[in-house]
C-alpha cells in the first residue's frame, strides 16, 4: 500500500515526505533502523547505499545500514538480515531500495506500508525487508523479451532522489 509518493523535481516533494514520515514513525516505540539495499557498483542500483551515505554523513545518530562504503546487495544480504535480527531486536526497520516502473514513474519516491522484495527486477529470490519500505523508480520495467532501444538513465536523478529522500528524513528526525 503506497502511503505517499513524490517526485523528485516536485518543489513540495520533501514536504510531502516529511509529512508522511510524521504521521508512520512519530508512533514508534522505539527509533527505526533504516535497511538501505543496492550496489555500489551499478549507477541505478545505487540509491539505497547512496541514500544511506547521506543519512550517515547527516544524522549520525540515525541506525542506517547499507552505504556506499559497506553496501547491502545480493551477495550479503540473506547473511546481513540474519546479523540486523540478531543485532537490532525490536527495531522497526525501513527498507530503502531501487525499483523499476514506466517510463512516466522514473525519478518517483514512493513510501509504501509493508516490505519490499530486493533483486525482484532480476528474478533474484531474496527475503522480504522492512515493515516499511521507500522505493525509487529508477528505471523502465523490461519483460524478458524486450530490447532496449532508448537511452539509459544516468546517475543524475539517481543523486536528486537520494538527496531528496535523505533530507526529508533528516528534517523528519530533526523535527520530531
Amino acid at each position: 500500500m503506497i502511503i505517499a509518493k513524490s517526485h523528485y523535481q516536485d518543489n513540495s516533494g520533501c514536504s510531502i515526505l516529511v509529512k508522511a514520515l510524521h504521521d508512520l514513525l512519530n508512533n514508534l516505540e522505539t527509533e527505526p533502523l533504516f535497511v538501505c539495499i543496492g550496489s555500489d557498483h551499478h549507477l541505478l542500483d545505487c540509491f539505497g547505499p547512496l541514500t544511506g551515505s547521506m543519512l550517515a554523513d547527516s544524522v549520525p545518530e540515525l541506525t542506517v545500514l547499507g552505504t556506499l562504503d559497506r553496501p547491502l546487495h545480493a551477495q550479503n544480504l540473506i547473511r546481513e538480515l540474519k546479523e540486523i535480527k540478531k543485532l537490532y531486536i525490536g527495531k522497526t526497520e525501513i527498507a530503502i531500495d531501487a525499483s523499476v516502473g514506466n517510463a512516466d514513474e522514473i525519478g518517483l519516491i514512493q513510501l509504501h506500508k509493508g516490505s519490499l522484495l530486493p533483486g525482484k527486477a532480476f528474478a533474484k529470490n531474496l527475503p522480504p525487508v522492512g515493515e516499511f519500505s521507500i522505493t525509487g523508480v529508477v528505471d523502465v520495467r523490461l519483460s524478458p523479451q524486450a530490447v532496449r532501444t532508448d537511452k539509459r538513465p544516468g546517475l543524475g536523478h539517481v543523486y536528486y532522489m537520494a538527496s531528496l529522500l535523505s533530507t526529508a528524513i533528516c528534517d523528519w528526525y530533526r523535527s520530531k
